[in-house]
């Protein structure tokens, strides 16, 4: 609830600023041009970018961030420049190499709301694609929820035989990438997505004669951009 309440506050902060600017420039108090090169799709993993920081979720903030600055810096660059610049193309590389090498090695950073000795009881998922894709399949009874974070990637998520005791939160970050999910079709899910030229498609209307199971709650929360998440009930 209370990052619901952050997210809310600062959408609506963003929409008053950016609307009492422009009026003030209407009315002749201030005067600035908005330099059209700014206004484009870029905008958008940067805004939710900030967002995201301001949420304390700095590593799918700074992911967001670095994927705006990559795109705008050549809108900015003489034609030299910009031919110099593409031949920075293999830091992605080394960058994906990173954050894989820095996962490995500090787990506890990329994963500091659960234990390890839960990650090893696989109660929860932690995964973070980049590029790449993962299939994981689950058979605990106590489901807690986690984390998945995609950036031009996918993820398979299969909890048909997986249980709630408790309420879970998946938190989600799909970024030109996508989700598929397989859980129980009694289960409730409460959807906290923010889409951006992007959707979350819950196929529960296939089992019209089925009653979901108010005590069964699984919450996703986070972004979709430029993607999708696709929840499909066994």
């Amino acid at each position: 609830m209370k990052n619901n309440q952050n997210k809310t506050f600062f959408w609506a902060l963003v929409f008053i600023a950016g609307g009492g600017l422009f009026l003030m420039r209407n009315f002749g108090m201030l005067d600035f041009d908005v330099p059209l090169k700014l206004i484009s799709w870029r905008l958008i993993p940067l805004i939710v970018g900030i967002n995201a920081l301001l949420r304390k979720d700095y590593i799918n903030g700074i992911i967001a961030i670095s994927v705006a600055v990559i795109f705008y810096i050549p809108d900015f660059l003489t034609p030299v420049e910009k031919t110099q610049y593409y031949k920075l193309w293999p830091l992605l590389l080394v960058g994906v190499g990173l954050t894989i090498l820095a996962k490995y090695m500090f787990p506890q950073q990329f994963d500091n709301y659960r234990t390890q000795l839960q990650a090893e009881d696989r109660n929860y998922v932690s995964e973070s694609n980049i590029m790449a894709g993962s299939s994981s399949k689950f058979v605990t009874k106590d489901f807690t929820g986690g984390k998945v974070s995609c950036v031009m990637g996918g993820s398979e998520l299969n909890l048909t035989e997986a249980d709630l005791q408790n309420n879970a939160t998946l938190r989600v970050f799909i970024m030109m990438g996508g989700m598929e999910m397989r859980i129980p079709k009694e289960w409730n899910v409460k959807l906290d997505v923010f889409p951006i030229m992007g959707g979350v498609e819950d196929k529960i209307t296939k089992f019209p004669e089925n009653v979901v199971d108010k005590s069964k709650v699984l919450v996703i929360s986070g972004y979709v951009i430029m993607g999708g998440i696709e929840i499909k009930r066994v």
